[in-house]
């Protein structure tokens, strides 16, 4: 079943948009490519605002000219659909291994399909795939900015996946905030085939901002349909959310009950993503209960480096054993490491995790400085977790430095976040900075 039924005459509109830009990037006015291709600039003009669909030998003549090299034979999108609907039945059941390859294949004939009336398909499966699996791709950022600038002519459908693409791009940057706001656009389009696929990241979303009531009824009733259709993996990832959540009111018990449970599941289908989700998260309800041992095991079942947490745990069980020199050594390589260096919350977190373990390295100052830094971006991104964790840290050590009055504005800080939410909360970092400085 393919995944819609493309409407070509809003792909060709976006052809008219590149008609466009490389006529500007050439130097040509409208009149000058009107003279060179013997077509009144008037069409041009119509079809390049999307106003009007040339007949497609008007447009293969425009684009000669232009030395685009327009491909019109219907096998060409005949093929495409095909591998499109392909890679994205492998997103949808979380099978990435597979769609990486047919992605391969797309871009091995990306100047075929990129020249025909597919190419806004083209790059919004790409950019799916990119985005959804977190991997490096080196033109993602400029294939978006492209296009953002052509929403308007894309089919509904087109455009929900286009929200949803800079959902997850944003979430997986940390800016939940802006992330929730991209896939309410796409959820209020409304397509019943990729809705619920929306739904499992939306509640990431929600579930960072403290939403779990929300949270947790959009993944309960999700849960149901993914079973329905037999997508069994989504289905356990989102119960890992509520896990997740649940650790986070601190039922840890609970917690713990169902990731082993999910455990249980990837374990007997050999499920190794959802077997090191389950691992690293027990690890840390370990590494909470002062359970170092039972933690290290769970740390140890854990591919190496599979995300984030991995790294903290390691640093945390390290320290916790008390080999300083194996600490150091951790901190040096871990604060170098490329996507250490580009995400400001994970570098502060590194700091302060060295400050907190050995008195040797504490910098007060700059242990304070990071934490206000940390509850600033928690604001910006919505990052509940990080507001708390910051601020309940920041709050602890203006009580053990006497400095009641900073203790108590920065719990207040919390307290309104956790009544109100970002979108009441007003937060002004001055006002903090005002009394650190007295």
């Amino acid at each position: 079943m393919r995944y819609e039924e493309y409407n070509e005459n809003e792909n060709l509109k976006v052809l008219g948009l590149l008609v466009r830009v490389k006529r500007n990037q050439m130097g040509y006015s409208l009149r000058d490519l009107a003279q060179l291709s013997n077509i009144s600039h008037t069409l041009i003009s119509n079809f390049e605002l999307g106003k009007l669909i040339p007949n497609m030998q008007t447009i293969k003549e425009i684009m000669n000219v232009l030395e685009l090299n327009f491909n019109s034979d219907p096998e060409i999108s005949d093929e495409f659909n095909e591998l499109f609907n392909k890679t994205f039945n492998h997103i949808l059941f979380y099978e990435y291994d597979l769609a990486r390859k047919i992605i391969v294949q797309i871009e091995e004939k990306s100047e075929i399909f990129e020249n025909s009336i597919e190419t806004i398909n083209v790059a919004i499966i790409r950019c799916l795939f990119y985005a959804i699996s977190n991997m490096f791709f080196e033109d993602f950022d400029r294939i978006l900015a492209k296009y953002e600038v052509v929403l308007e002519f894309l089919s509904e459908n087109q455009k929900q996946l286009f929200y949803f693409i800079k959902g997850l791009d944003y979430i997986n940057k940390e800016s939940y905030y802006n992330a929730r706001q991209y896939l309410e656009k796409a959820l209020s389009i409304g397509n019943r085939k990729i809705d619920l696929l929306i739904k499992e990241y939306y509640v990431i979303t929600l579930s960072k901002a403290n939403k779990y009531v929300d949270a947790r009824i959009i993944a309960t009733e999700s849960i149901m349909v993914f079973e329905q259709q037999m997508n069994y993996v989504r289905a356990m990832r989102l119960r890992t959310r509520i896990a997740y959540d649940l650790y986070r009111i601190n039922k840890f018990k609970e917690s713990e009950k169902l990731y082993l449970e999910v455990h249980s599941f990837a374990k007997k289908y050999k499920v190794q993503d959802l077997m090191d989700r389950c691992n690293v998260r027990l690890s840390m309800i370990c590494l909470v209960r002062n359970d170092n041992k039972k933690a290290e095991y769970y740390h140890n079942q854990v591919t190496p480096g599979y995300n984030r947490l991995w790294y903290y745990m390691h640093f945390d069980l390290t320290f916790a054993k008390g080999d300083n020199t194996k600490s150091l050594e951790l901190y040096n390589k871990y604060i170098n490491l490329d996507w250490v260096k580009n995400s400001i919350k994970t570098r502060l977190f590194f700091e302060l995790l060295l400050m907190r373990y050995d008195e040797k390295y504490m910098d007060k100052k700059r242990f304070e400085r990071n934490l206000l830094e940390l509850i600033e971006v928690g604001h910006q991104s919505d990052d509940a977790e990080m507001i708390e964790v910051s601020c309940n840290m920041l709050s602890t050590f203006y009580k053990n430095e006497r400095k009641y009055k900073l203790a108590y504005e920065i719990s207040q800080i919390l307290l309104h976040y956790n009544k109100n939410g970002i979108e009441k909360t007003i937060y002004d970092p001055n006002r903090i900075i005002k009394y650190y400085n007295e």
